[in-house]
């Protein structure tokens, strides 16, 4: 197998900044027209915790509030840490922003077993935030990253000052994917090009994207980056196994904001204001014009909303 980025070989940190990949980083980000100047720090290192090695992405900056809560951001199936580089960036300016790539994903380990079961991704959660010893944390998911972070609100409520559930409910309108069906693309420019389908994202963002999102197989042919067993939640049939219901988040105490697309296949208005109602200090933010990766189509929409409600918490 054969990579398209570099990460870290040891227990050894990886400065970012130094690297071609973040270059390319730059560059995007002034494309987008975000701010590409005096960019935060951005170390990625690995971290065995259960049994498993993480990689993680850990950005922070001279500006940053050393009184603000961190922020900690879960990415969603089939995608890696890099998914939340544009946006880290810049929330780095004035936060702590760490990523990990969750179990089975990006340049973390795959389990031997292949348990990837929602309950044991967020224990691992709940281990890194333990094992860098963060404050109370504004915990963020996207996707299925929004299924976990659901369920850490729950089990582990003492990690989390305010949560952040990105184009996720219970009861989500898209099926999953199916356990053991290996997709596979001819070149970066097919991946783009089939990841285009799903949103409005710019070209240079999803040629970004797919190289944190790839590896090359022996044969040539270029797979996701993350174990065909994982079907979305472990071998339950059922998508999501687990995923806590509507009425279940109404023991989640914490400030809680509920953010989705206006153009998102994934979720409807109706469910993500059901959910924001039913948790004591739920609220709502939609992304106008952006579909279900809405950190990625209107960057700075969701900057706003997440700059205001992390300095609020």
């Amino acid at each position: 197998m054969s990579y398209f980025n570099s990460a870290p070989q040891s227990a050894e940190v990886s400065f970012f900044n130094s690297t071609e990949d973040f270059s390319e980083l730059l560059a995007l980000t002034e494309t987008l027209g975000l701010d590409a100047s005096d960019p935060p720090t951005c170390i990625i290192r690995n971290l065995v915790v259960r049994g498993l090695r993480f990689n993680l992405l850990d950005w922070n900056s001279p500006t940053a509030d050393p009184n603000a809560s961190p922020i900690f951001m879960v990415h969603g199936g089939a995608v890696s840490a890099h998914t939340w580089d544009l946006v880290a960036m810049q929330l780095a300016r004035k936060f702590r922003v760490i990523t990990p790539d969750i179990r089975g994903h990006g340049d973390s380990e795959w389990p031997r077993d292949g348990d990837s079961d929602h309950h044991e991704m967020m224990e691992d959660l709940a281990a890194i935030i333990n094992e860098l010893e963060l404050p109370p944390t504004v915990v963020v998911g996207h996707s299925m990253g929004g299924a976990l972070v659901m369920r850490l609100a729950l089990v582990h409520p003492e990690l989390i000052c305010g949560l952040g559930i990105i184009d996720f409910t219970p009861q989500s309108n898209y099926p999953g994917l199916a356990a053991g069906k290996i997709r596979l693309f001819d070149s970066l420019e097919h991946y783009a090009q089939r990841a285009a389908k799903y949103g409005d994202r710019h070209p240079d963002e999803l040629a970004y994207a797919a190289r944190y999102e790839l590896l090359q197989r022996l044969d040539g042919k270029l797979m996701p980056k993350h174990d065909p067993r994982h079907v979305m939640g472990g071998p339950d049939p059922e998508y999501y196994p687990g995923t806590p219901e509507f009425e279940d988040m109404a023991a989640a105490e914490m400030p809680a904001l509920v953010m989705w697309g206006s153009n998102s296949f994934f979720v409807t208005e109706q469910k993500c204001r059901r959910l924001a109602e039913v948790m004591p200090l739920g609220e709502t933010s939609v992304i106008e014009d952006a579909g279900h990766q809405l950190f990625l189509e209107q960057p700075e929409q969701f900057l706003r909303a997440m700059t205001d409600f992390a300095n609020r918490v």
